[in-house]
């Protein structure tokens, strides 16, 4: 069922076996899922050709995508099995489901150039409980496309037959992006671009697998042991205050507890193995809103709540290199979320954190 809450933003909830939750996503939202895979398509075609001076079509595409079916399956046949519903009620085939859900994946293993400030990215922090008003962790990010990618973002609540009920900021046709489940388990993401990508689990898969886990541990096992497609940051944070910041590329993985302080992750590798594989030198606006969002937490130590950390994602200040971008250059936060672990709070907006109203996803 799809509601709209309040400052608009929509809703769907989902309820019983994985395959069941995958058919209704993809049968309320079928015109949508399938607009949306044509243009995220057309805008990765365009991007091979502007900044990489490569000719691509989607047949290519699909042909990643149709190497990463039988890894997935074999990753995490639950999250296959919602995969599948979401093509038979979209109406789409598995590699167009698969490439909608993991397209900055495949893009690196295509080779696909260009700079990263033209193909999105996102501000994410985990601020710990020194660092808090109340002393609770928080947590939370921006999400931020291509500016004409801001009308398919939705909130999916879920509710499968076994494991644990989720509240996720994702998109039309696709699995758990940021999110929480009902014991408290956080997790989240920023891209990174690497050279060392092939067939593999897609971002997408690996957070929605994360988020069913019944453990902040079992969780991260499910990043550190999953065969990747290409590199993510991820963040992964619990109700007992336990955060792990995880960089990854396709072959490498840096592990890091966060214990005290704030961590902030934008994109690019932090971890100089990793920035070896980097298939570009760090952009202005991800080395400027790193340094930005980190002191504006840590200036505001001991102070830091989560309606100040929303505000910190609402930050402007900058311009081009924005935390909160307004369609600078083609890109826009197409959302934000912000989590209290240890209350099972998540907050979420749908367009500009600086202007959307912001909701309790999980209320």
């Amino acid at each position: 069922m799809l509601e709209a809450k309040g400052g608009g933003m929509r809703v769907l909830r989902l309820k019983g076996s994985h395959l069941e939750m995958g058919q209704q996503l993809g049968h309320e939202l079928r015109e949508e899922t399938q607009r949306f895979y044509a243009t995220r398509l057309q805008i990765a075609i365009d991007q091979a050709w502007k900044y990489g001076n490569r000719r691509i079509d989607e047949a290519e595409v699909l042909k990643a995508a149709r190497a990463c079916l039988p890894v997935t399956r074999a990753y995490d046949p639950k999250g296959f099995e919602e995969l599948q519903g979401i093509a038979q009620g979209a109406g789409l085939s598995m590699e167009q489901v698969l490439a909608l859900n993991g397209l900055t994946d495949l893009r690196d293993w295509l080779a696909w150039g260009g700079d990263e400030d033209s193909l999105g990215g996102c501000s994410a922090f985990v601020t710990q409980s020194d660092m808090t008003q109340d002393g609770e962790m928080i947590c939370g990010q921006t999400w931020d496309l291509a500016t004409n990618n801001m009308p398919y973002v939705i909130g999916v609540h879920r509710q499968p037959d076994q494991g644990p009920q989720t509240w996720t900021l994702t998109t039309a046709g696709c699995l758990s992006l940021i999110g929480m489940n009902e014991d408290g388990l956080c997790v989240g993401t920023t891209n990174v671009r690497m050279t060392d990508a092939g067939a593999g689990v897609v971002y997408l898969s690996i957070i929605h697998k994360a988020l069913s886990a019944d453990s902040q541990s079992a969780a991260v096992r499910c990043v550190t042991e999953a065969p990747r497609a290409s590199g993510h940051f991820y963040y992964i944070a619990d109700a007992d205050g336990n955060a792990t910041a995880l960089e990854c590329t396709g072959t490498r993985l840096h592990e890091q507890t966060v214990e005290k302080g704030v961590y902030v992750h934008c994109n690019h590798c932090l971890i100089p193995e990793n920035a070896a594989l980097e298939g570009h030198e760090p952009t202005a606006s991800s080395l400027e809103r790193t340094e930005r969002l980190d002191r504006l937490f840590r200036e505001n130590a001991g102070n830091n709540s989560i309606e100040s950390a929303k505000g910190f994602l609402a930050n402007t200040e900058g311009g081009l290199t924005a935390i909160c971008r307004d369609d600078t250059e083609g890109i826009s936060s197409n959302g934000a979320v912000v989590m209290v672990p240890s209350r099972r709070e998540i907050q979420a907006c749908h367009g500009l954190p600086s202007t959307a109203t912001w909701i309790h996803l999980n209320r």
